[in-house]
């Protein structure tokens, strides 16, 4: 089950890495003792985040918790750590009605949307182990062709398994991309790493493709156009595996990938390696950052989660989470009617 960097030298790292667990365990018991000390946001919180280093999907949920605010009326704010830029840019491309504070100190951009808005939920992405801020819910995104592993140095993960003990909800991504042997694997070590506590149900995703969009001039163009295409694709992201599968999938011929490592800063030099390619297909992360710069070879894949197993369970986290500011509304409203002779 579990995914190793590979190689002798994970042994040599393996003592280190249980030290690094440890360190993480003793800042969580802290936090729960209340010997470090935590902030409690004025609105109905949620945290969408990862046990590993990235790559799981978590951006794609993280539109879907924002497409079911915005369907369902409530004004939602997100607090994010700000890696890299890219994903903000996404998030304000799509949402734009959405506040959007990026800020290493989360507390402090907390205080920020205090002093400048007022949205009724808050949204903290990539804030699992973001302990300073408390919430209501916390859902941890896992991937299921890289599951679980060992923590730095040795592997790639931020916690061990055990920090799935704090999650409310866990949502286990790309599920297509293995057998159902490997996903109710995945399930029982969940369980198992759970006992004594309640259970979670079981929630599933896969990443599906939406459209083709052309970098440089932002043409949206049909799927079907990749279907036979001899294309080179290039990424700088987290876990490089899914997006060639994805790929392979709708039908391309992929010629050769050029794997950058995550939140990679594109620079033209990186274009022009790429000049021979026919088509150069990239995730919609690196498409933000090769706007300027991109020759109209470049074509970004955009992607949306769809839930394959428990979506319900996700969308009820969600309402759970507003149904305070449902309340809210509803009261004045309540008690206009009763006040009336």
């Amino acid at each position: 089950m579990n995914n190793y960097i590979g190689g002798p030298l994970v042994v040599l790292l393996m003592p280190l890495a249980w030290v690094f667990d440890g360190i993480v365990r003793l800042r969580v018991l802290l936090y729960r003792l209340g010997y470090l000390k935590s902030h409690r946001p004025p609105w109905p919180t949620l945290s969408i985040g990862n046990i590993s280093a990235g790559g799981t999907g978590k951006t794609p949920l993280l539109f879907f918790a924002l497409r079911w605010f915005e369907e369902n009326d409530a004004e939602a704010a997100v607090l994010s750590r700000g890696y890299g830029g890219d994903e903000g840019v996404i998030l304000r491309q799509r949402f734009p009605q959405v506040n959007l504070i990026e800020n290493p100190d989360r507390v402090a951009g907390m205080r920020s949307l205090i002093d400048n808005t007022t949205p009724e939920v808050l949204v903290l992405d990539d804030g699992f182990q973001h302990l300073r801020l408390q919430r209501d819910i916390d859902v941890v995104v896992i991937d299921a062709t890289k599951p679980f592993g060992p923590t730095f140095p040795a592997g790639l993960f931020r916690e061990s398994t055990q920090a799935l003990r704090r999650a409310s909800l866990v949502v286990v991504t790309r599920v297509d991309l293995v057998d159902q042997q490997r996903r109710d694997e995945i399930q029982q070590k969940i369980a198992q790493t759970r006992i004594g506590l309640t259970k979670l149900p079981r929630v599933e995703a896969k990443m599906t493709a939406t459209h083709l969009r052309q970098v440089l001039g932002g043409e949206v163009c049909d799927l079907a156009r990749l279907n036979g295409a001899v294309a080179t694709l290039a990424a700088g992201i987290g876990n490089h595996q899914p997006f060639a599968d994805l790929c392979e999938s709708l039908g391309v011929n992929i010629s050769s990938y050029k794997r950058f490592a995550d939140h990679h800063q594109w620079t033209s030099d990186d274009v022009l390696a790429l000049a021979d390619a026919e088509m150069v297909l990239v995730t919609e992360k690196d498409g933000v950052k090769l706007r300027e710069i991109a020759s109209d070879k470049f074509y970004e894949v955009c992607v949306d989660v769809e839930f394959v197993v428990g979506g319900d369970h996700f969308e009820q986290k969600l309402f759970d989470l507003h149904l305070p500011v449902r309340a809210a509304r509803i009261e004045p409203l309540w008690e206009g009617v009763s006040n009336v002779d």
